[in-house]
């Protein structure tokens, strides 16, 4: 054989067994990959890191499932209602002693139907990415249970919180600590948030923010300022449109109160005339000054319930002008709807205008 042809022959050699060892190394690199993946994505998923991750994703996809696996809803209401009343009530120093202690067996009682209120509206929320009204003959709503929930959603600020970050997981013992960097968007408020983590059978859970109250309090004391101003800006208005109010509220009754629960041609007339020359005009008036006013970002939900009252009571009166008119009872029968939400909006207005002036007053929890 000639001697180049040997070279080339052994050099060929060399090269197919150089290759062998190169794919067997990159094989085994592979292999070595692969089981480090299987190893980690198993470690993996049994963190609270995990967890809290899906449950972030399942509120984007709107998977109520999945979130539910990953926060225990029941809880986070349960340990939550405790730190709303606390914030809202417990502090209030207009209360006397005695209304305290019966005012939290009050809370107490109605505990467990508010907490399910609550755990409904979330879960709905997550769904359909929509916060859902209180309505129909839900137990809930407005004060039939002496406290109205809208109120009490709006307070626990829970419809304008928006997670802007996840930060660190610390073990605490058997359970996990997790902060999230969230934003109140009432007030524009950045808050850490720390949500307590427990494993159960199905994983980590999220069972309880742990300074939920902390928040409630550092966006309340920011949201005090601005509502304090806003009440003060709108005094003037609010002021001299009460007298007028009165001297026409209190011609309509004597109008309106018969014996017979019917109107004369006369008396007709006379409502309707009241009605379309005074005070459906001065109501609309009043609430075109109001709108004048700036509102400050903190005072929004304020201005907003007082708004409502007003169109409520407008329309309250203008359905009972078209009941007049046509002697119809369903006009009637919408009137005194639209008079019972107007009432609703003007107690809830009155209640953030009194915890508005206690909070100024209280200090924060140390």
């Amino acid at each position: 054989m000639p001697m180049d042809e040997f070279a080339w022959r052994v050099r060929l050699a060399r090269r197919r067994k150089a290759h062998q060892r190169k794919f067997a190394l990159a094989a085994g690199l592979i292999v070595v990959m692969i089981a480090a993946l299987a190893w980690y994505f198993a470690y993996y998923i049994q963190r609270p890191e995990y967890a809290l991750a899906q449950a972030a994703e399942a509120v984007a996809q709107h998977d109520l499932a999945s979130f539910e696996r990953r926060v225990n809803l029941a809880a986070v209401a349960d340990a939550g209602y405790d730190d709303l009343t606390y914030v809202l009530f417990a502090r209030d120093t207009h209360l006397k002693e005695s209304e305290r202690v019966t005012s939290g067996k009050f809370y107490e009682k109605i505990k467990g139907s508010v907490t399910e209120g609550f755990v409904r509206t979330i879960a709905y929320a997550v769904e359909h990415e929509v916060w859902m009204e209180p309505e129909g003959v839900d137990a809930l709503k407005g004060r039939q249970l002496g406290i109205d929930f809208e109120y009490l959603m709006e307070c626990s600020h829970l419809r304008d919180t928006e997670l802007l970050a996840l930060g660190e997981i610390v073990r605490d013992g058997s359970a996990s600590v997790a902060t999230v960097t969230v934003r109140d968007g009432g007030t524009g408020l950045e808050f850490p948030l720390q949500l307590r983590m427990e494993k159960g059978d199905a994983g980590w859970q999220v069972v309880r923010v742990a300074n939920y109250r902390s928040y409630l309090e550092a966006v309340q004391t920011a949201t005090t300022a601005d509502v304090s101003r806003y009440i003060e800006a709108t005094r003037p208005i609010v002021d001299r449109y009460n007298g007028v109010f009165r001297s026409t509220q209190s011609e309509f009754r004597s109008l309106t109160e018969t014996a017979w629960s019917t109107y004369t041609i006369e008396r007709r007339k006379a409502l309707i005339r009241l009605l379309q020359e005074d005070m459906i005009p001065v109501l609309k008036k009043y609430q075109r000054e109001l709108d004048a006013v700036e509102v400050p970002r903190g005072a929004a939900y304020l201005a907003a319930q007082r708004k409502a009252a007003t169109e409520a009571s407008i329309a309250s009166y203008e359905s009972f002008v078209r009941g007049l008119d046509t002697g119809m009872p369903e006009d009637f029968a919408r009137a005194e709807t639209f008079h019972k939400q107007a009432l609703t909006y003007d107690l809830r207005v009155g209640d953030m205008i009194r915890r508005g002036a206690v909070n100024a007053e209280t200090p924060a929890t140390p």
